[in-house]
């Protein structure tokens, strides 16, 4: 019981001493990287889409990075999904037409 108050005074001065710090920018930055089947280059609005509707994804747009080059490795969206997670070509990893 004698070891229970400062332990407890303990706590309390560490959490009041870490609460009153400002929070850290990162030092990294952070990447978000968003997959989408069926996509067009110009299927959202920050791109030139006057048909759909993408809110969200313009304003996210509109305070970062947009990469505009890309490669797909193929038009089939499986045998491309398995060379993004493979990090291998189409003909190296074998996948070369969508699941039946």
């Amino acid at each position: 019981m004698k070891l229970l108050k400062p332990i407890t005074l303990i706590l309390c001065g560490f959490l009041l001493f870490s609460c009153s710090q400002e929070p850290k920018a990162p030092s990294e930055p952070n990447f978000l990287f968003i997959l989408v089947d069926d996509l067009g280059y110009n299927d959202v609005g920050f791109m030139g889409s006057e048909f759909y509707e993408t809110p969200h994804l313009d304003k996210l747009a509109s305070k970062g990075m947009v990469f505009t080059n890309g490669y797909a490795n193929s038009a089939v969206c499986s045998p491309s999904r398995a060379s993004l997670m493979t990090g291998r070509f189409t003909v190296v990893h074998g996948i070369m037409t969508p699941p039946i």
